[in-house]
């Protein structure tokens, strides 16, 4: 093992690096983040790859995307059906659709086919 990855696994060195990231703006951040990643300097005011693209929206569109910590809870359904049902006392959702099968109407004047992922018939 060599001198300069050994350093690296020493808490002092991690320690080293956290401050080091923490002192850096957002753009500088992201910039040296995405060059330790993936090995080049990106342009996120110009982004060719999906990774800048979430980047620059990130970085430049704050009026669209802010960083409101409510956000992250919405994505995750159970959560949102928690932070839902607390500003809504009354709030009462149906858990899925198969719970609701007897309300679904079925027609008989025409065929229905499921098919799988790879486009076959069943």
């Amino acid at each position: 093992m060599g001198l300069r990855k050994l350093i690296r696994k020493t808490s002092w060195y991690k320690n080293y690096q956290a401050r080091k990231e923490s002192k850096m703006s957002d753009e500088e951040y992201f910039i040296y983040r995405h060059k330790k990643i993936f090995g080049y300097t990106p342009d996120f005011k110009n982004p060719q790859t999906f990774n800048e693209k979430i980047i620059h929206r990130i970085l430049f569109a704050e009026n669209l995307f802010d960083r409101n910590p409510i956000y992250t809870a919405l994505a995750d359904k159970l959560k949102a059906r928690i932070y839902i049902a607390t500003i809504l006392k009354d709030f009462h959702a149906n858990n899925t659709l198969d719970s609701n099968k007897d309300s679904l109407v079925s027609h008989t004047n025409h065929i229905t086919h499921i098919t799988t992922g790879g486009g076959g018939q069943i």
